[in-house]
């Protein structure tokens, strides 16, 4: 089935959480702005994601909040610190179960003067565990369906696509798995009908924009399903082949995932993306080598960042 996206003239997608952070980034020009902050004024970063996305068409303008970070306290430190407006926000996506892209969602939906829809996968509140080195497990923290309402969310649960802000925002829901080598975490298992499974990551959602005359732009939180995985997806579900961004977490990082940064890249570059943005869990190895791989292409993230396409 194809989801009609709708085009949007503008999108700018400022980074306010993000494990990197810079603040001699000098860029500003038509697609990447830095923040020029006066002295002592600084950005905090930590192992999460947090980015505040905002569309223009026409004379309309959507904002909406993709993930919350991994604490209360980067989130809403960064987003005083550059100025930013959160009760502008209309909706909120949370591409997946794990603490680092929840931290702050209980903070953020009290602080906000309305009530306000927050979309997600339904496994998105299954218990998760990782296995240890030893052969011992760790619970992971998980999201509460009555913490989410307590706090002011309206809960949005989906499995299928579905379009946010008129159309034009699509959800990827549940991704469809099409590489052979995109087989996510051997360590981290998810609850599933009366016992622990390797997590399969059902939860793993991309956002999805259609850039007027440009292409997708397709947006992760840590693509556990597979970067090259969420892209061919949106592809798909939309119709439209052009990719103008492939951007968020790629999940790519240690010792596991290091065999397969190389057909990751080698994919990226035949779906040949006018800009690659690796945030978050993507790990310094694979940054570098898209970097060296895709020097036309790459940008680099970092806290304050603001992405602009037009």
């Amino acid at each position: 089935m194809k989801y009609a996206l709708q085009p949007v003239d503008r999108i700018e997608i400022t980074v306010l959480v993000d494990n990197y952070t810079d603040l001699l980034l000098i860029e500003d020009d038509s697609s990447v702005h830095r923040p020029k902050l006066s002295h002592g004024r600084t950005l905090l970063a930590e192992h999460g994601l947090s980015l505040l996305i905002q569309i223009t068409y026409g004379q309309k303008t959507h904002t909406i909040l993709m993930d919350a970070g991994a604490s209360e306290i980067a989130l809403f430190k960064n987003a005083d610190v550059l100025g930013l407006n959160l009760d502008d926000i209309e909706e909120i996506v949370i591409s997946h179960g794990h603490f680092d892209h929840i931290g702050a969602l209980d903070k953020v939906l009290r602080a906000s003067s309305c009530r306000l829809p927050v979309n997600l996968h339904p496994a998105s509140f299954a218990p998760r565990r990782k296995k240890l080195v030893d052969g011992s497990y760790t619970d992971l923290p998980t999201m509460k369906r009555d913490e989410v309402t307590h706090a002011g969310g309206i809960l949005a649960l989906s499995e299928k696509p579905s379009l946010l802000c008129n159309q034009h925002i699509l959800l990827t829901g549940e991704i469809e798995r099409i590489t052979s080598y995109e087989q996510g975490s051997p360590v981290l298992e998810t609850f599933e009908k009366g016992d622990y499974i390797k997590d399969p990551f059902r939860d793993d959602q991309s956002l999805v924009l259609n850039l007027k005359n440009k292409g997708l732009i397709i947006v992760s939180g840590c693509a556990h399903a597979g970067i090259v995985n969420s892209v061919l997806y949106a592809q798909k579900i939309t119709g439209i082949a052009p990719v103008h961004a492939i951007m968020g977490g790629f999940h790519l990082s240690g010792p596991y995932f290091s065999k397969i940064i190389p057909q990751t890249i080698s994919d990226l570059c035949t779906i040949h993306p006018d800009h690659i943005i690796p945030m978050h869990c993507t790990g310094w190895e694979a940054q570098v080598s898209m970097a060296k791989e895709m020097p036309e292409q790459f940008l680099l993230s970092s806290v304050g960042t603001r992405f602009q396409f037009h």
